[in-house]
């Protein structure tokens, strides 16, 4: 007489309410069952154990499984997300609506859930549908995909300058105008006269600086002038060509200013 599976893995597709299996078992030569398939909860719990006791995610967390947690946590509890970042450093954070406060793991399933949400949703994984990235975010396809670092001039000229070379082609970039007297004269008015070529180009042409000082991958904007709207529109378009949505939209309008 053949005994049914008890299982409490409720991580499992194949997992019923009453701590079963819908699905044939089989234990393989490990002792693990091979007939596991991701269920609904998870990848619910894939957003609680990147989440742990804080309110955000590193977004270098970040990977499939946890890209449908959040989409079902944000649909099931009717919630907002948003991106921050620190330097080279993003976060992700689940919201009480779009502009509300972020919230914990705890405070999350602590609200009711929108049954209807997860009953479609539930119906769908069962079917072997499940939430698709966004193709146009997550792939680069544009011309300024490969560009690296390097510096851009208020007319949004890019030149490129790798890691560790900003100051050899700030000096370059000060030859080729002809502003190797200018900077000169400029130095001896500062009251730092240890002030470098890269000081003079962000200080007083108006140049920004797209780097990287830790050179751990990521990248970084800086500026001392507002930035010009060519400016802006070469870094929309650069982000945008990366894949990199968060930091395109930073250069949408004047807030980069």
């Amino acid at each position: 007489m053949s005994k049914q599976a008890f299982c409490k893995n409720v991580c499992c597709k194949h997992h019923t309410a009453d701590n079963g299996c819908a699905d044939k078992v089989k234990i393989g030569l490990r002792g693990q069952c091979e007939s596991f398939e991701k269920g609904f909860f998870h990848y619910i719990l894939a957003v609680a154990s990147a989440m742990g006791k804080s309110n955000y995610i590193d977004a270098i967390c970040l990977n499939d499984d946890l890209r449908i947690g959040l989409f079902y946590i944000l649909k099931c509890y009717g919630l907002g997300f948003s991106e921050c970042s620190w330097g080279t450093c993003r976060f992700i954070q689940i919201k009480d609506g779009e502009n509300g406060r972020p919230l914990h793991f705890a405070e999350i399933i602590d609200r009711d859930i929108n049954m209807e949400e997860y009953s479609k949703l539930y119906s769908d994984l069962m079917k072997g549908i499940l939430p698709s990235p966004d193709k146009k975010t997550a792939c680069s396809h544009g011309e300024k995909a490969k560009l690296g670092y390097g510096w851009l001039s208020p007319a949004g000229e890019f030149i490129e300058s790798p890691f560790g070379s900003h100051e050899e082609s700030a000096e370059r970039i000060c030859e080729s105008k002809g502003w190797r007297d200018e900077f000169f004269e400029w130095q001896r008015n500062k009251e730092d006269s240890l002030c470098l070529l890269r000081d003079f180009l962000a200080e007083v042409k108006g140049y920004c600086l797209i780097h990287n000082p830790a050179g751990v991958g990521g990248y970084l904007v800086t500026q001392i002038k507002p930035l010009t709207k060519q400016q802006r529109e070469f870094l929309y378009g650069y982000f945008a060509d990366k894949g990199d949505r968060f930091m395109a939209e930073q250069y949408l309008d004047d807030r980069s200013a």
